[in-house]
């Protein structure tokens, strides 16, 4: 899955947790869930986040390979531990994303090892799984689109990022508007 199929499937995701979840939809949940929805591809060079990583994307590479540890359940559950040592929105965001990047990934024809580092297993040959850059993905990021869309306007999720938003270019973090 390309990154921008990644955010756009987060983001309908992180919309519809919103939905049934006591979770506000601000613009640091949507930060966090940005960053995560594309944290995993920091094992490759020449994903989006790993440009950004002065180096650093190279060596996970080298010692984990591309769709290796960083695309794990063990690697979401840690960066989960660390996110709810200290919650916060974004913190919530983040491990929301990472994790919807790693199903999105799973269901790819490459798929990801979900058990590394007890086993390379991998989910391979699924009736209905997609290649990157094909039909289907472009499908996919389309519906998640719309489904944000949908999420973001029925639900009434441009008040409360609204409301964020004011609350961050205002100053006003003691009295947070959103609540």
């Amino acid at each position: 899955m390309n990154y921008k199929t990644h955010i756009a499937t987060s983001l309908a995701l992180g919309a519809s947790v919103c939905t049934v979840a006591p979770i506000s939809f601000t613009v640091t949940y949507a930060a966090g869930i940005l960053l995560g929805s594309v944290l995993p591809d920091i094992d490759e060079p020449s994903s989006v986040i790993g440009k950004r990583t002065f180096g650093l994307s190279r060596l996970i590479k080298r010692y984990m390979g591309h769709r290796g540890f960083t695309h794990s359940l063990l690697a979401w559950l840690l960066l989960t531990f660390f996110c709810y040592s200290n919650p916060t929105s974004f913190l919530v965001g983040l491990s929301l994303g990472y994790l919807f990047h790693i199903i999105g990934d799973f269901f790819s024809v490459a798929s990801v090892p979900l058990f590394l580092p007890f086993t390379k297993w991998r989910l391979r040959n699924m009736p209905f799984a997609y290649r990157t850059d094909s039909k289907v993905e472009k499908w996919i990021m389309t519906s998640s689109m719309v489904a944000f869309i949908y999420f973001f306007v029925t639900d009434k999720l441009y008040i409360t990022l609204t409301y964020s938003i004011l609350d961050i270019l205002l100053f006003s973090s003691m009295l947070p508007l959103y609540k």
